[in-house]
């Protein structure tokens, strides 16, 4: 992930247009899937939970660490709701986040497509791992 962030931001004028880094403070809500349809990205520095509050009520929790992405739904190519309920990532420790608008990450991913491996390897990490 480290490498796609590099590749991301190598031109200073796209880095400014389209990412952004951000830093958070423990007990800060990072991200939720209620807030910009248009960017994807990652933590990279920090911990953080991510809470699932489906319409049942039963809330589920799992941890985010250092380049979990943040905002993979907004991959797909249509705009879909998550069905079950929203969910938001809140930081455990002082977190930073690296994210990008939506069109340019994905612009970058079919310039070199080794990219998609790198996320594709970080959805199977995350998919494979039993939530808590």
């Amino acid at each position: 992930m480290e490498e796609l962030i590099r590749f991301l931001t190598e031109d200073r004028y796209l880095k400014s247009v389209y990412t952004k880094v951000k830093e958070w403070k423990q007990g800060d809500v990072v991200y939720c899937n209620d807030w910009d349809k248009g960017c994807v990205g990652c933590i990279t520095k920090g911990q953080a939970v991510m809470r699932f509050c489906p319409e049942d009520g039963n809330p589920t929790v799992t941890f985010l660490e250092p380049y979990d992405l943040l905002g993979v739904e907004n991959l797909m190519e249509e705009a879909t709701e998550m069905h079950g309920g929203a969910y938001e990532v809140i930081a455990l420790t002082d977190v930073t986040t690296f994210t990008a608008k939506r069109d340019y990450y994905l612009d970058h991913m079919y310039a070199n497509p080794k990219y998609f491996h790198c996320v594709l390897s970080q959805l199977a990490k995350r998919s494979l791992a039993p939530l808590v």
